[in-house]
């Protein structure tokens, strides 16, 4: 597995997240006691135990799935990268297609190889989603 560019990073994520492959989703993770995960609507898992223990139990479910990944927004230095972007899964074997997500993912440059040292994914607010969705009484959270 390639790890030499932020974009190969990324695209080995999301492809172990595909398989559900446990050992390469963790090899594109940096090996640090301070690497983040923030899965939607969860709290963030902080250091290797915690985060491996999450795909686990993400992977347990053997569903087949896909991604489609929008950019938004890169940036980098010579040792970190950050990359905004939409990702959409999509069940092959149901037909179904859940409504994008926003993440965002950070990596550094260790021994000349990209590593992740965060991964936050989160729903995407009401003023993102069509009009017929949205509520009628405004919400704000912090």
């Amino acid at each position: 597995m390639s790890l030499d560019t932020p974009a190969a990073a990324e695209a080995a994520f999301y492809a172990a997240f595909e398989q559900g492959d446990l050992e390469r989703m963790m090899e594109v993770w940096a090996p640090r006691a301070d690497i983040t995960c923030v899965h939607p609507l969860a709290g963030p898992l902080v250091g290797p135990s915690a985060i491996r223990a999450s795909w686990v139990e993400i992977f347990s479910n053997e569903v087949p799935r896909r991604f489609e990944v929008e950019p938004i927004w890169a940036s980098a230095t010579e040792e970190t990268a950050i990359r905004t972007l939409y990702e959409t899964i999509t069940l092959p074997l149901s037909h179904q297609r859940f409504p994008a997500l926003i993440a965002t993912n950070v990596y550094h440059r260790l021994a000349g190889q990209w590593r992740m040292v965060l991964h936050h994914a989160s729903v995407i607010g009401p003023s993102e989603l069509p009009p017929e969705i949205v509520s009628p009484t405004p919400s704000t959270r912090h």
